[in-house]
């Protein structure tokens, strides 16, 4: 049987330790760069490599990506300008092989940031028991429907 509340539950208790301990969601963790090359426009930077993400590839290669040189700022989006990765010439930054193993990156963020993943937990856990007790109706309601529909037996709130 799946329960929609505590696996999201545990996503999210997830996510506050990754995005500390990693630098990003567990799916980005998980799946890694699944775009391997750079995307064009305005936001293609977004589409390839993320190198502030260490990634369980990474991990086990005890290799991983960052950025080296300075932001490029310009006028491009709005009028505040964009700051953003350069797109060629050998000014603004560029995706490196960082020196840093990845594990020693982590137990850095660790340190860094166990303040933030116990509060962050905390909150979560606190936050998610709040919600089954205000929802509990609604959800008695819900899961009847889904018993109504055959549904019951696989899948509850």
């Amino acid at each position: 049987m799946f329960r929609v509340m505590p696996a999201l539950e545990a996503y999210a208790v997830a996510n506050v330790a990754t995005q500390n301990l990693m630098g990003g969601n567990p799916i980005q963790v998980i799946l890694g760069d699944l775009n391997t090359s750079t995307g064009t426009g305005m936001y293609g930077g977004l589409m390839g490599p993320q190198p502030g993400v260490i990634t369980i590839k990474e991990m086990l290669t005890g290799s991983m990506n960052t950025l080296q040189g300075t932001a490029v700022t310009g006028g491009a989006v709005g009028t505040s300008g964009y700051t953003g990765l350069s797109s060629g010439s050998g000014q603004g930054m560029s995706i490196v092989t960082s020196s840093t193993h990845p594990l020693e990156a982590i137990s850095q963020n660790f340190q860094n940031n166990l303040g933030n993943i116990v509060v962050g937990t905390a909150l979560t856990t606190a936050g998610f028991r709040i919600a089954n007790k205000v929802l509990r109706k609604p959800k008695t309601k819900m899961n009847k429907l889904l018993r109504d529909f055959g549904l019951g037996s696989t899948v509850q709130l």
